[in-house]
């Protein structure tokens, strides 16, 4: 991580190579021309402003004019013009300069040569991205040569002279230092378009757009798109250099909103992106129609205002890890510093030497994403290895349950193991209770003895019998599967049956749709209508029950029973299908509240609901059986 850092901290602060020993020194001076109306023979006459080093006059409209005094240092003075190759050239950049115009005066007269981006395809260049202007009236000693710039885009204007022969060595350190740069772009592009393929995050995908702008801009801005698009005219060259610095700013800031998105930022976050990606557009609209100095000078404050807003959004954001919080803070935070120092310089506000290095502007071309390149590899490595861990944390969850599932089931396999065992056996004595009984009642009659006490063991031998035999179904229910064992019933022979077990027929009133059937299995249908009968022959107040059986839509078949309950009496919807449950007025009747719980039961397992509800003092069971 130091090396990293270090690597980084050489790439912000390189500091300019020098080919060979300086043989000429430069006085500058600039004076400035909003109205665009001088010529080089009024512009002699202007009152210049010294400066020193590179010009820096940010974003600004009309002519500069630079006035530059060459002198010959003693030890060049002769070899300038004797000895071929040290004859003065005068170097002049950056390249995205539009229109840089060279005079010099030989013989009474003013001679022009023709500079920047815009005339590329009619001047020769240097053989980096500089302006090469040969010093042809120069006697060796001493030359005052004017400049005139014009440019949309930044205007920072660095001027050196130095002799023929050194040229060629002074490009080729500043083409090295292109070349890193631009590598260094095309490698984090290729990366990060690698790692897309692989792991499919929406921030890569938008890192890979961001990157692919940096790799466009820096071409641009070095002179390179118009050495590969040689066919284009140099204006739509310019054209497209500038849309590439706002399409960058563009980028950055949905690469900021795909990035805060999942953390929940405040709602005027997005009201911020919103905003930015209409100056966006409306700073592409003010590049297409001449209007590029503004749009520019936009696209420059609005790079500084996305990182202020991305901070603001990082302190609100609900679903970040205070560590994650922290990075995210210092990463936006040195980006930030740096990003406003190169408005500072964009602006002409400049304050530092410039042998430091720094950032010149915001068009710099150290600028390749390889910072926020790294910021974004180790965001999605983060967010890949979390997934991975809370994927091996949900598999391990997923292995825990399935362990207590398996200790539940061996339990609850045991459990009903015990049961069948239980009910089996306590099945067998009270069988021999019951015919001692019956003996004991013959014995009774015989001899003419009360029959009372033997009625009342009698009929708690019963209660304990048909206690056993719901335990036993409701065991019997939880294994058994009731879908794979289903056929077609036909309803009225399935109600004869049951009204076979009631004697007082007439307190029944069936409606059974003509052609009516059930699709369900034998036993637990039976044991879901013998329970609701049952279960209303024991609670009607008047004694009567109607029963409905018919066909709806589903298809389904609706069983319905209703019957007549005491005010008083009326049961607890919300209890109602709870085992054990019995209402406080029916404590003294026979029966243990188990009967309405296996109907629940055994209607699930067929696949069937059981809906209850009251109309005034009539309860009303309805089960519908899909067919």
């Amino acid at each position: 991580m130091k090396r990293l850092l270090f690597l980084l901290l050489l790439l912000f602060f390189q500091v300019s190579g020098h080919a060979g020993e300086a043989r000429y020194r430069i006085e500058t001076a600039y004076h400035h021309d909003d109205a665009s109306a001088r010529t080089v023979q009024t512009a002699a006459a202007l009152a210049f402003t010294p400066y020193e080093g590179i010009l820096r006059q940010g974003f600004t409209q009309g002519d500069t004019w630079i006035r530059l005094q060459i002198h010959a240092l003693e030890t060049g003075v002769d070899a300038g013009r004797a000895e071929p190759g040290r004859s003065p050239v005068l170097r002049v950049g950056p390249y995205f300069l539009d229109d840089v115009a060279f005079y010099e005066q030989q013989g009474g007269r003013w001679l022009a040569q023709q500079g920047g981006d815009l005339h590329v395809k009619q001047t020769k260049n240097c053989p980096d991205d500089l302006y090469c202007f040969a010093l042809a009236a120069f006697d060796g000693g001493s030359s005052t040569v004017y400049l005139k710039v014009k440019t949309a885009g930044v205007r920072m204007v660095q001027t050196t002279v130095i002799a023929a022969d050194e040229v060629t060595p002074a490009a080729i350190v500043r083409i090295g230092s292109m070349t890193v740069s631009l590598t260094l772009a095309v490698a984090v592009l290729v990366l990060s378009l690698a790692f897309f393929f692989i792991e499919r995050s929406s921030v890569l995908h938008v890192f890979c757009w961001v990157q692919g702008i940096v790799v466009l801009s820096i071409a641009a801005n070095t002179g390179l798109l118009a050495k590969w698009l040689d066919f284009f005219s140099p204006e739509t060259l310019n054209d497209l250099g500038n849309l590439m610095m706002v399409m960058r700013g563009a980028s950055i800031v949905l690469l900021g909103w795909v990035v805060m998105k999942p953390y929940r930022p405040a709602p005027a976050y997005r009201i911020a992106v919103v905003v930015m990606l209409v100056m966006c557009g409306v700073n592409l609209l003010g590049v297409l129609t001449a209007h590029a100095v503004w749009a520019l000078k936009a696209n420059a404050f609005l790079l500084w205002l996305n990182l202020l807003v991305l901070v603001l959004a990082i302190l609100s954001a609900q679903h970040i890890t205070t560590q994650l919080r922290k990075i995210l803070l210092i990463s936006f935070f040195i980006f930030f510093c740096f990003v406003s120092l190169g408005l500072y310089a964009s602006l002409g506000l400049v304050w530092w030497h410039d042998y430091t290095g720094l950032l010149q502007s915001i068009a710099d071309w150290r600028l390749n994403g390889v910072p926020i390149g790294i910021a974004v590899f180790w965001l999605v490595a983060t967010e890949t290895s979390h997934r991975k861990m809370q994927k091996l944390q949900e598999l391990q969850s997923l292995q825990m349950e399935a362990a207590q599932s398996k200790a539940h089931q061996e339990k609850l396999s045991e459990r009903r193991e015990l049961i069948d065992m239980l009910t089996h056996e306590l099945k067998t004595p009270l069988g021999t209770i019951k015919f001692a009984l019956a003996s004991l009642k013959r014995a009774a009659q015989s001899q003419g003895v009360s029959l009372e006490r033997v009625q009342h063991i009698d009929a708690s031998v019963n209660r304990m019998d048909a206690l056993i035999e719901h335990v036993a179904l409701s065991n019997k229910i939880e294994r058994h599967d009731a879908r794979g064992s289903a056929e077609t019933i036909s309803a009225q022979e399935l109600m004869n049956v049951v009204m076979q077990e009631y004697r007082d027929a007439d307190r029944f009133e069936l409606d059974i749709q003509e052609g009516a059937f059930f699709y369900a299995d034998p036993y637990f249908l039976a044991l879901i209508v013998e329970n609701l009968v049952s279960n209303a022959v024991k609670y009607a107040a008047d004694g009567k029950i109607r029963i409905s059986i018919t066909l709806k839509a589903g298809p389904m078949t609706c069983f319905q029973i209703r019957n007549r309950v005491a005010t008083e009496s009326l049961p607890d919807e919300n209890r109602l299908f709870e085992r054990y449950y019995r209402h406080s007025n029916f404590q003294n009747h026979p029966g243990m509240g188990i009967g309405l719980s296996l109907v629940h039961s055994a209607a699930e397992k067929m696949g069937a609901t059981v809906h209850y509800h009251q109309e005034d003092q009539d309860v009303i069971f309805e089960v519908r059986i899909p067919c």
